[in-house]
């Protein structure tokens, strides 16, 4: 008796795992939309060095400098550069410098202003720092997005 109750417990549980797998969504129902996103950074004065981008997805996390979705090194081989990347569907914040001594960091002369070329997405400038995030924020939501920015 217990063999037979045991037996029929594994059949019906097998079957709830055919069954699931039968209504299962497939995985692109699953997935967010995703746009070819390409970021154009143009206004290079001097061909050497590196860009260093950083993408921010929430407002919190770019007002604190923290924890990009994407940071990139790019190095500067032309006047104008081109950074293609999928990004799902969504808002952004994006920020730019011309690291030209390629030491990590946008220097600053003793007044704290800048001595490198910076930019954000729309091209926002921000007062006494960086741009804030509804000026700087774009919406990512075509299949196909492109976005310039020109340094300064």
């Amino acid at each position: 008796m217990r063999t037979v109750f045991l037996l029929t417990f594994f059949i019906s549980v097998l079957s709830l795992d055919i069954l699931a797998q039968e209504i299962s969504y497939p995985d692109s129902m699953n997935q967010q939309k995703k746009a070819e996103f390409s970021l154009v950074i143009s206004g290079i004065s001097e061909v050497e060095g590196e860009l260093r981008v950083a993408v921010f997805n929430s407002e919190e996390a770019y007002s604190k400098k923290e924890n990009p979705l994407h940071a990139v090194v790019l190095t500067v081989d032309n006047s104008e550069l081109t950074w293609k990347q999928d990004l799902p569907y969504g808002e952004y914040s994006i920020a730019v410098y011309h690291d030209k001594n390629e030491n990590g960091e946008l220097d600053t002369n003793l007044l704290g202003i800048p001595k490198e070329a910076y930019g954000f997405s729309n091209n926002a400038r921000g007062r006494f720092g960086p741009a804030k995030w509804d000026d700087a924020m774009i919406l990512v939501n075509h299949e196909q997005e492109k976005t310039i920015i020109s340094l300064k």
